[in-house]
């Protein structure tokens, strides 16, 4: 059973280094067989196909990310520090994945597309917790958390879309850092 576990691990590794680089579309079993030097018989064996190994990267990659977040929630109590390593982390993780991995997923598994979104606006609210304690502790303003929260969940439901960062020549990263700025910032010069 343990060698099956680390086969299947092996064989996502594999394809999450082609599909993060090449995206969904691109990547065929028979390249991660050969990446692995298997046959492509052995990773059906483990896996039905392609779809299901995509489905597999985005669940071991939301784990991923709630193990982080819940390291980061563990080792500082402060709010404001929680927050801004908690966007850090999910920019420095989620980034790669945007270039041509989720960029075809929107189009190639819509469904899979629409579990990540669900999962990342989960996370997304979480955040408003953090601001609450952080007006609580006065690191931030009196506000909404619920509107601060909105705001941020909506804009960054709309930079977020693959055809948005394409036509705007802007990377996963370029465009979350945007947002974050503008969100903790505002958009006005200061001494207005």
């Amino acid at each position: 059973m343990a060698a099956d576990h680390s086969l299947k691990e092996r064989i996502m590794d594999a394809a999450q280094v082609r599909m993060v680089r090449f995206g969904y579309r691109k990547v065929t079993m028979d390249e991660i067989a050969q990446d692995l030097r298997v046959s492509k018989n052995t990773i059906y064996k483990v896996f039905v196909g392609k779809e299901e190994i995509a489905k597999g990267l985005v669940k071991r990659l939301q784990e991923d990310i709630n193990r982080g977040l819940g390291d980061l929630e563990q080792r500082d109590k402060d709010p404001f520090r929680v927050f801004s390593n908690s966007i850090l982390l999910l920019r420095k993780t989620l980034g790669p994945w945007f270039e041509h991995f989720f960029k075809e997923i929107a189009v190639e598994l819509p469904d899979l597309w629409k579990e990540f979104l669900r999962y990342r606006n989960e996370k997304i609210l979480e955040i408003r917790s953090l601001v609450e304690k952080g007006i609580k502790k006065g690191a931030l303003r009196k506000i909404s958390a619920s509107v601060a929260v909105q705001a941020y969940l909506g804009s960054v439901k709309a930079i977020i879309a693959p055809r948005f960062l394409e036509q705007e020549h802007l990377s996963f990263d370029e465009a979350l850092q945007a947002v974050l700025d503008i969100w903790a910032h505002g958009i006005l010069r200061k001494g207005r």
